[in-house]
C-alpha cells in the first residue's frame, strides 16, 4: 500500500512538473511576444508623401465647400438639400482631420498597436462616420431630389469604389492579425516585426487616401453644381 502511494506522489510530482514547464513555456514567448509587439518602425511620418496628400486633400475637400453662400445659390437642386450636402461633407472633413494619425503625426517612429488603431480609427470614423453616416446618400441619388446628371450616371461604379473602400476593413484586419508572430526574439524576428508595422501602417494609410479620395471627388462635384465658387 505504502508503495502505491510513493508511486502515486512520484506521479503527481511528474503531472505537477510538467504544468509549470508549459506554464513556463507559455510566460516565456509571451514574454518575447510582448517584446516583438514594441519593436518600431522608424519614419518621419509628416514627410511621408501619402500622408501629405491626405491632408492635402482634406485642404481641398474644405476649399471646395467653404464659399458656399444659400442666398445667392442658383442651382436646379434645392438650397435646402444643399445646405445639408454641405454639412456631409464640412462633417466628413472633420472626420478625416481627427483620426489617429492626427495623433502619431508628430512621431518618429510607430509601433504595431499604431497601426491597430489606425485602422480601428479607419473602420469607426472615416468609413462609418464619414462615408457611411453622411455621404451613403451619394451611391442612390434621387432624381426628383438630387436631379444631378453626373451623380446618377457614375453610381455603379461608385458603389464599386465605396463596397472597395468598406472591404478594406476584413483586409486590414486580417493582415493585421498576421503582423504578429510568436517567434523568439531573434534577430530575424524583429526585423520581420518591423517590416510588417512598415508594410501595415503603408496599406493603412492607402485605405485613408482611397477614402478622402472619394470625399475630395464628392465635394469637386459639389463645387461645381454651385456654380464652381
Amino acid at each position: 500500500m505504502s508503495y502505491i502511494k510513493e508511486y502515486l506522489k512520484i506521479i503527481a510530482y511528474m503531472l505537477i512538473g510538467v504544468v509549470f514547464s508549459f506554464s513556463s513555456f507559455y510566460l516565456f514567448i509571451n514574454i518575447f511576444h510582448i517584446i516583438e509587439l514594441n519593436k518600431s518602425y522608424s519614419i518621419d511620418i509628416n514627410e511621408t508623401a501619402m500622408v501629405q496628400d491626405y491632408y492635402q486633400k482634406i485642404d481641398n475637400i474644405e476649399k471646395n465647400v467653404s464659399n458656399f453662400q444659400a442666398s445667392s445659390y442658383k442651382g436646379t437642386i434645392s438650397t435646402s438639400k444643399m445646405m445639408v450636402v454641405q454639412q456631409n461633407i464640412k462633417q466628413c472633413a472633420t472626420v478625416l482631420k481627427s483620426t489617429y494619425l492626427e495623433d502619431i503625426k508628430e512621431n518618429d517612429s510607430i509601433q504595431i498597436v499604431d497601426v491597430y488603431k489606425l485602422r480601428d480609427s479607419y473602420e469607426n470614423e472615416i468609413l462609418s462616420d464619414c462615408i457611411i453616416n453622411n455621404l451613403y446618400w451619394t451611391l442612390s441619388p434621387k432624381e426628383n431630389d438630387i436631379n444631378s446628371k453626373i451623380l446618377i450616371d457614375n453610381q455603379e461604379l461608385m458603389k464599386l469604389y465605396v463596397e472597395g473602400l468598406k472591404s478594406n476593413t476584413s483586409y486590414l484586419k486580417k493582415d493585421l492579425l498576421n503582423n504578429s508572430s510568436y517567434y523568439f526574439n531573434t534577430s530575424t524576428a524583429s526585423s520581420g516585426v518591423k517590416d510588417n508595422v512598415r508594410d501595415g501602417f503603408y496599406e493603412t494609410l492607402s485605405a485613408y487616401k482611397e477614402a478622402s479620395l472619394y470625399v475630395e471627388y464628392i465635394s469637386n462635384w459639389f463645387k461645381n453644381e454651385v456654380g464652381g465658387v
